[in-house]
């Protein structure tokens, strides 16, 4: 399709850097290569805009150094092809780098960032979507911004945010049912939301609030990690990450890990951490 005029460099004020490189400079995760351009329609760069602007306000961090992305508009069929897609890999702030394949090891700060984009956006592809968004969030504006019980990647959302940020967990399965409905009633009622999500400025007001929540004392759910908070930090890594690889792969990393952490020196050095 054709190519739109228009184009960005920066988002509210910060930098776009591409980082789908292969050399170990530009490649994921890290900052990426500036100076590229990213073709979209101007009506899709002004919600760019508006929507970093709120992330920036709303994260305790403020403003980032650094968005990395893997791309805008492309030549193929889709909202991509339309110039009305982005792909967004990470936010790089001086002291704190948000990378999304990291989704496991922080996913309340994943889910406030989601809860934004949620804001200004329709469709949100996320990790918990499928295995091609694990390592971005794809958005778009091929629908208007709303909740529907029937949309996966929405009820998935709302699981993860129920589970992770607001206390009342359930199973993520994209699935609306009971359990997820009654969750969401008591976090609505624990947030002041009166209402139906179905409606856009209760959804709206949802959002915003998952947002703050996931957001709230930040610095200090991001300290340092003790060493057994790391221990399990890769057994989640394992889970998550490992998926693809034959059982017995799987299970001979768990293993090594396990003999590690139950080693008697290991184990005494670890009885300091318990928690309380």
């Amino acid at each position: 399709m054709a190519r739109p005029d228009n184009y960005f460099e920066s988002l509210a004020g910060v930098p776009v850097n591409y980082d789908r490189f292969k050399n170990t400079v530009y490649r994921y995760g890290k900052r990426g290569k500036p100076g590229r351009k990213y073709y979209c329609t101007n009506e899709f760069e002004a919600k760019l805009q508006s929507c970093f602007e709120e992330i920036w306000q709303v994260c305790p961090y403020g403003k980032a150094e650094v968005i990395t992305t893997a791309g805008a508009w492309v030549d193929k069929a889709g909202m991509h092809g339309k110039g009305r897609g982005f792909d967004l890999d990470g936010l790089f702030w001086k002291e704190f780098d948000f990378v999304t394949l990291d989704y496991p090891l922080m996913k309340k700060f994943y889910l406030g960032v989601e809860a934004v984009l949620r804001r200004h956006f329709g469709m949100v592809l996320s990790y918990e979507y499928n295995e091609a968004h694990k390592d971005h969030f794809h958005i778009d504006d091929s629908v208007e911004v709303s909740f529907s019980r029937r949309s996966n990647s929405r009820v998935l959302f709302l699981q993860a945010s129920l589970t992770h940020v607001l206390s009342e967990p359930v199973a993520i399965d994209g699935g609306w049912g009971t359990q997820t409905k009654d969750a969401t009633g008591r976090a609505m009622q624990a947030m002041n939301i009166e209402g139906d999500l179905l409606e856009e400025d209760v959804w709206l007001e949802f959002l915003s609030k998952v947002a703050t929540a996931a957001f709230a004392d930040l610095k200090a759910d991001l300290a340092e990690p003790s060493p057994l908070e790391l221990l399990r930090d890769i057994y989640e890594v394992i889970d998550d990450h490992l998926y693809d690889i034959p059982f017995s792969g799987k299970k001979n990393v768990e293993g090594a890990v396990t003999a590690f952490s139950q080693h008697p020196d290991v184990l005494e050095w670890l009885d300091r951490y318990e928690d309380d």
